[in-house]
Parts: C-alpha cells; structure tokens; sequence
C-alpha cells in the first residue's frame, strides 16, 4: 500500500531560495496553487530539496496563514481553535514518549504513556468539560520545576568549592603584585 500511495502523490521539491518545484509537471508552483491541489484531492508531500526532510506540514500551515492574512475566512475560528489544541496535545504525547518523558511524573522510562501520565481521550464536542490543557501541563511543568530546583541545589555544592578557590587565586595574584611593587620601590 505504501509504494502504491506513494506513486499517487504529487512531490514537492522546496528548495533554498524557497521555491516550490512541483516534480509532477515540471514547473515551479506557489503556496496558493499547492492549496488549490490539495482542495482538489492531491496528496502532495513537500521535500526540502537539501536535507530530504518532510516539510508537508509545515507547508500547509503557511498556506493556511497565506489564506488567512488574505482575509479568505478559509477556516472557522473555532476549527483553528481545534487544530492548535489537537497539535498541543500531539506535541505532549511526542514529549512524553521521547527523552524529556523522564520528567514526567509517573512516567517510567521505556514504558511511554503508562502509570502516572495524563492520556488524552477522544470525546465527543458536547461532554462534560474536562481540565483543560493548561491546568493539565501547569502541574506537570510545576512539578518539573521542583525537580529541576532539586538537581541545582544538588548541583550547587560542587560549583561553589570553584568559585572560593577562584576567589582565593585573585586575592592571592593581588597580593603578589602588591608585593612585587615593594619589591621595585625597594631596589
């Protein structure tokens, strides 16, 4: 199925100079026309030229804001609205499931998503409300903070011995060169 979706999509070479080349009609394309392929159907996949990296979703979030800026009213408010609490909750579940899930409490390493982790449910537009967002990561960026004050307090008393015996070497290079400057009244 894969090689199959792939032979229908349309890619989408970005190059440098920020120029779309659309690799299926051999021709250069702007955001507005890659919009127009995708309201029409296309799947396209937007590939920096370069790095070979996937830019398909930031594309279509500048042609979203080209539209926007544009006063084409393209999206409903409440439906952005949506699409940027449905990224957040997808950046947090990315979070939890990479390194920085350490952190989170009750998130054992190498076991993403179980005990102590807040999972985000599906739930219809008209259930009873639940904690939103913020007050979800307001705890958990809390409780991260308090960890983090923990290790920098621990951290603090090997930098500290440092920071006497830099003290300690100005005050004794001081007093050197007062004693040097003695020495030359004296001779």
């Amino acid at each position: 199925m894969e090689t199959n979706e792939a032979a229908v999509r349309r890619v989408i070479k970005r190059y440098s100079n920020r120029k779309l080349y659309d690799t299926k009609d051999s021709r250069y394309v702007t955001l507005l026309q890659i919009g127009e392929l995708v309201r029409g159907g296309e799947e396209v996949q937007i590939i920096d030229n370069n790095s070979k990296e996937d830019l398909t979703e930031v594309t279509l979030a500048q042609i979203i804001y080209e539209e926007q800026k544009a006063n084409q009213k393209s999206l409903p408010l409440q439906t952005l609205k949506d699409l940027i609490h449905q990224r957040t909750e997808n950046v947090l579940t990315s979070l939890r499931e990479g390194p920085i899930g350490r952190l989170i409490p009750g998130n054992k390493p190498g076991e993403p998503g179980k005990e102590g982790v807040v999972e985000v449910k599906e739930e219809p537009a008209k259930a009873a409300p639940k904690p939103s967002l913020v007050e979800q990561a307001k705890g958990t960026i809390e409780d991260m903070q308090h960890r983090i004050d923990e290790r920098v307090k621990a951290v603090l008393p090997t930098i500290l011995p440092w920071q006497h015996l830099e003290l300690e070497v100005k005050r004794l290079s001081a007093r050197v060169e007062e004693l040097e400057a003695k020495l030359k009244d004296k001779a």
